[in-house]
């Protein structure tokens, strides 16, 4: 521990400029993906103080809340930044992924006989993921709460951030904050969404509203890695002809890019279409049932018809992160775990890389430094956990 705790963090130098501009902005990148690290290091490390930008004080770390969720509000003297927990190892933390069917993207959840109206856009057939839905509804008078106290302190620019779910959630709760009912908030009250590794949280019509307000002006971004799966889930596929004479025409003069993965499972899920959005209706009125039993009676609006989930945020892909050459001696590793690694053309043994190495918030972290912020990145000791490995 000591020693991952003396080489960590150089965006401490790292100033986020005092207004929220349209744009990407290498600072407030930096800076979110650094909070975005502070969970896995404080259950890591038991501190977060190296990996905190310094410009930045605590404001406020909520309780668990809804589905193991959690987040935390950052400031400075004229910016906040909400920061959402990604996914824990927690079963109702993957009840909340998993809770996949879509809902209206304006409606009203009851909750113990409560009533909860919402609205995260407003066309009329824009749909959201329930589970994340349900969590924003959840925490959203807290975070209207953290708002007021920071308008208070005359604090109006705020950023909302976080990875993996976290990410979905900071996106929603951004469609959330902007369709509030007026007076609710103040109208001086500024967003900009900094998302990594999000899941995508609603079908097309939502993402169309969403990035048509938000993505195009540049106040919302999805930073990627493209060998990282999450991104890509829950389901999305081409709704038009998968083969056209257009599409094979830019197939072979490359001025579209063939993917016969994705072709693939367009056409699977397009075949087992019915099938697969009858299941996930199913399969998320049972889950509703259980959360009943945390949560009190829920009763949600009724599922959309639709499985097709699509991104949101305007997209910022990083190169997919290099997994370290470890070497290992054959004769000291167990015959059972020998399946995890791999030998070179040297006859060298060294491990696979693990899964969901490419989805890690850490080697995030690394990949938007060594991207965007090169002075940083060389200073940087270490470039992976070895708890990603």
């Amino acid at each position: 521990m000591r020693v991952v705790l003396t080489i960590l963090f150089l965006s401490i130098f790292l100033q986020v400029s005092a207004q929220l501009k349209p744009g990407f902005n290498v600072n407030e990148a930096t800076s979110t993906i650094a909070m975005c690290n502070s969970f896995n290091f404080i259950k890591q490390f038991g501190t977060n103080k190296n990996i905190i930008p310094a410009h930045f004080n605590l404001h406020y770390s909520s309780d668990i809340l809804s589905m193991d969720n959690k987040f935390e509000v950052y400031k400075n003297d004229t910016i906040a930044i909400i920061n959402y927990r990604g996914s824990t190892d927690k079963m109702i933390s993957w009840v909340e992924n998993c809770y996949s069917a879509m809902i209206p993207a304006k409606g009203t959840i009851v909750i113990d006989k409560k009533e909860h109206d919402y609205a995260f856009a407003s066309a009329e057939n824009a749909a959201v993921h329930a589970g994340y839905a349900l969590t924003v509804v959840l925490l959203s008078e807290e975070i209207i709460a953290q708002i007021k106290s920071l308008n208070a302190k005359e604090i109006y620019n705020i950023i909302i951030t976080g990875h993996s779910q976290g990410g979905a959630l900071a996106s929603l709760t951004r469609a959330y904050l902007e369709n509030v009912p007026k007076g609710k908030l103040s109208k001086q009250n500024r967003y900009k969404t900094y998302a990594y590794a999000q899941p995508m949280s609603g079908n097309k019509e939502f993402a169309e509203e969403y990035n048509t307000r938000f993505s195009e002006l540049e106040t919302s971004y999805s930073i990627i890695n493209k060998e990282d799966p999450v991104p890509y889930m829950p389901f999305n596929y081409e709704e038009d002809k998968l083969i056209t004479k257009q599409k094979i025409s830019g197939w072979l003069f490359g001025n579209k890019a063939f993917e016969p993965k994705k072709l693939g499972q367009d056409a699977f899920i397009r075949l087992f279409e019915r099938g697969l959005t009858s299941y996930v209706k199913g399969s998320n009125t049972l889950i509703n049932k259980i959360l009943g039993l945390k949560f009190g009676k829920i009763e949600m609006p009724a599922f959309v018809a639709d499985i097709n989930y699509y991104p949101t945020g305007k997209r910022k892909e990083l190169p997919a992160f290099t997994y370290p050459k470890i070497e290992v001696n054959i004769a000291e590793v167990a015959e059972n775990e020998r399946q995890h690694l791999e030998q070179d053309s040297n006859g060298k043994w060294y491990k696979k890389e693990a899964k969901f190495f490419q989805h890690k918030p850490y080697n995030y972290y690394v990949a938007v430094l060594k991207k965007w912020n090169t002075t940083a990145y060389n200073h940087l000791e270490i470039t992976y956990l070895l708890s990603d490995l």
